[in-house]
């Protein structure tokens, strides 16, 4: 699970070996996302790494709108979504939101070289649901990271990350189901706000936290 965590915060922080002129759509917005967040650190490195709310606001403007939490949350929480209140699921959007923002924030101070290359997108059941494949190495053998994207209409959008076949909603599904059936949806939302707060707290009073404690997400 802390592999999985390790490389998802890195998968949009790459540079592509493929020319732009050959990427479809949904590549693009992975290429262009790439783009902006390494002019960010070439531009602000020294910023990024001593001012964790700056990074949660970057990762925030740059990464997040690229997510699909809706449909991201319905497939985390599976029937449970189904069950839960309009109420109960605004407040797990907007802390699992904010979990990934830590996830991804802990890749600013951890960032060096690495390539990425994309290989044959597949279409999924309708045109506007795709899988980007793509292969990404850094120091070592290449790392399958597959990118489960739809469009409806607001572009193209992440809904699932699968790196080398584990898929960041399975996972996620996995640790919530468990804390639902000991606590319930109110004991997992408790549990969600109460890791949030501590771990961005404890980012902001040492800044040196912030390279290894944002990465502990639960």
């Amino acid at each position: 699970m802390k592999l999985f965590k390790t490389i998802l915060a890195f998968v949009f922080f790459t540079s592509t070996s493929i020319s732009a002129t050959e990427l479809s759509a949904p590549q693009q917005v992975i290429e262009d996302t790439s783009n902006e967040i390494k002019l960010l650190l070439k531009r602000d490195r020294d910023l990024l790494s001593s001012d964790p709310a700056y990074v949660y606001q970057m990762v925030d403007e740059v990464l997040v709108p690229h997510f699909d939490l809706n449909r991201i949350s319905g497939l985390v929480l599976g029937r449970y979504w189904k069950r839960a209140s309009a109420e109960q699921k605004e407040t797990f959007k907007h802390e699992f939101k904010r979990m990934l923002i830590r996830t991804y924030a802990t890749a600013f101070n951890e960032l060096d070289d690495w390539d990425i290359s994309f290989l044959q997108t597949r279409t999924g059941k309708k045109p506007n649901d795709v899988l980007v494949r793509t292969k990404i190495t850094r120091n070592g053998p290449p790392v399958a990271v597959d990118y489960r994207m739809r469009d409806k209409g607001e572009g193209w959008k992440v809904y699932d990350v699968k790196i080398e076949g584990m898929s960041l909603v399975t996972n996620y599904r996995s640790s919530f189901n468990r804390l639902i059936r000991t606590g319930g949806m109110n004991g997992l939302l408790t549990h969600l706000a109460d890791s949030n707060n501590q771990k961005i707290a404890e980012a902001s009073e040492n800044p040196e936290v912030h390279k290894v404690a944002l990465s502990e997400t639960e």
